[in-house]
């Protein structure tokens, strides 16, 4: 591809042979191709974000075990993160009733 490029610009700068016409062709067809590109594109895209926003039924009330999970989470990482300081500090105590909580 390269190769075929540099003759391409070779022969239409350097030695003169391309005519008007003739210069309009890559550029037709470079804006051709990104045409056609964004076409084959977009239904993919399109398919992806109508997906995602608008979930099917089927998913369930995200107000029930997902809305659980969300403060379980952040109070595990606490725990578990208030136990890696009582290891650290020596704290014993601390230690053994971390795990409770998370």
């Amino acid at each position: 591809m390269f190769v075929w490029w540099r003759d391409v610009l070779r022969e239409s700068t350097l030695e003169g042979h391309h005519t008007k016409a003739v210069q309009l062709g890559p550029r037709y067809g470079s804006i051709l191709f990104i045409v056609l590109e964004v076409m084959f594109l977009f239904p993919f895209f399109w398919a992806s974000s109508h997906s995602s926003l608008a979930p099917t039924v089927e998913i369930g009330d995200p107000w029930e075990i997902p809305f659980l999970n969300t403060p379980i989470l952040p109070s595990s990482g606490a725990a578990v993160t208030w136990a890696h300081h009582a290891i650290l500090a020596g704290k014993v105590l601390q230690v053994m009733v971390s795990p409770y909580l998370s």
